[in-house]
């Protein structure tokens, strides 16, 4: 089957203020191409959770083209194509509002989403995020870089086309429960569910347990350290990180104290933070590094890949 995936990372919580997109094209059930764009929004303003998230700053796009203009270089990707992302209703929304800020006629295309796709499909999951369903199908990969993000994106419609063995999207979309939406010059028809359908076979990692022995915590890093979490982790709950921290020989602490030696944070960059973005028990752990504690921060990804 052939689709593009979409994923906007956004500077604030306005939908008009992309900086960064995504975009991988599928032919024939295959990645032919991934794009990556940093994107300067119209206003020039990151909020600090939008940072947290996705860890883009001003710095980073400040001489990036405006959407406007790679507009022409982003078109063709899904003008007449079937467009595809996970929680299209914030994607296609971003696309929308943004398109209407510089006064560019909406492109026409059908679209779907994968989240619902997975909500019905994976139903044994504990939920529908991009992360979740990933981890499930053996796909790992950098959550919230939106290149990294659309061909996640790609990866659950291609194994569920694979697993049903369906090749046309409106043949899938019977089959497991939802319906395509449809973008046109003046207006647009939402995508959403059409109630149960199939669900998939591949239920062998559907469990907790299963989930967590992905990560073999072979490493010796955490062995005799005292860890503490501040903000969430997209990919596993605080009590599943703090059971690898465990199995590591690792031991939790709910706060940063004197014997603390490791943070593990859901910011990839703490140290572009500011102190007023900064939550307290980072703010904490800066202090105490200034006075001589050694203490190293952990974002997501390198505390699961040191895990792995």
């Amino acid at each position: 089957m052939n689709f593009t995936a979409i994923d906007f990372e956004t500077a604030n919580e306005k939908r008009n203020s992309p900086c960064s997109l995504g975009i991988t094209v599928v032919e024939k059930g295959q990645i032919i191409l991934e794009k990556y764009w940093l994107i300067r929004p119209k206003e020039m303003r990151f909020s600090p959770m939008n940072i947290w998230i996705h860890g883009i700053r001003e710095g980073d796009v400040r001489n990036a083209l405006e959407f406007d203009a790679l507009w022409e270089e982003i078109r063709p990707f899904l003008e007449d194509r079937l467009v595809v992302a996970h929680n299209a209703a914030f994607d296609i929304s971003v696309l929308r509002q943004t398109l209407t800020l510089y006064g560019i006629p909406f492109p026409t295309f059908d679209y779907c989403c994968t989240m619902i796709m997975s909500r019905h499909f994976y139903s044994y999951l504990e939920n529908a995020k991009l992360n979740t369903a990933n981890q499930h199908l053996g796909y790992s990969f950098t959550h919230h870089h939106a290149g990294a993000d659309a061909s996640a994106c790609a990866n659950i419609l291609m194994n569920i086309s694979k697993e049903l063995q369906l090749h046309d999207i409106n043949a899938i979309a019977a089959a497991v429960g939802f319906k395509l939406g449809k973008l046109f010059p003046g207006g647009y028809n939402a995508c959403g569910t059409n109630g149960g359908g199939a669900t998939s076979q591949n239920i062998y990692n559907a469990s907790a347990q299963h989930k967590l022995d992905y990560y073999s915590c072979a490493t010796d890093f955490f062995k005799d350290k005292i860890v503490a979490f501040t903000g969430s982790l997209s990919s596993l709950s605080r009590s599943e990180a703090i059971s690898l921290v465990e199995r590591c020989g690792g031991d939790y602490s709910p706060s940063v104290t004197l014997k603390t030696s490791i943070v593990v944070t859901g910011m990839k960059n703490v140290h572009m933070l500011t102190p007023e973005q900064m939550s307290t028990k980072l703010r904490r752990a800066m202090m105490l590094i200034e006075r001589g504690q050694k203490i190293v921060f952990l974002n997501e990804d390198d505390f699961l890949e040191l895990m792995r």
